[in-house]
């Protein structure tokens, strides 16, 4: 019974060691829980190594769809310029895993 608990508790705090250091990308203004969260296993550029990062993806929809006019196209630019100085260096890394280039 003794050792049934220790495996629990051992589970335990590791899950909960892994939650405090999971990355979520997300806008920084969001208030409510994002809607469409994706894990994948990343390296961003601020990351020493891989790990699994999780993606607000309701945050990039803007940025994934195929603009058809060139209207749309500058409006795409607006948003991406607008969305890098928030993300900096995430933003191509985040889009090519969403586009699944990675």
């Amino acid at each position: 019974m003794y050792k049934l608990a220790a495996v629990l508790l051992v589970c335990f705090l590791s899950s909960a060691n892994a939650a405090d250091s999971l990355v979520c990308v997300q806008n920084p203004k969001r208030v409510k829980a994002c809607p469409h969260l994706v894990y994948r296993l990343a390296q961003l550029p601020d990351m020493p190594k891989p790990a699994v990062i999780c993606i607000c993806v309701s945050d990039f929809n803007e940025l994934l769809i195929i603009p058809k006019t060139e209207q749309e196209q500058m409006r795409l630019n607006m948003n991406k310029r607008q969305m890098q100085v928030v993300y900096g260096n995430k933003l191509e890394p985040v889009l090519n895993i969403l586009q699944r280039r990675n």
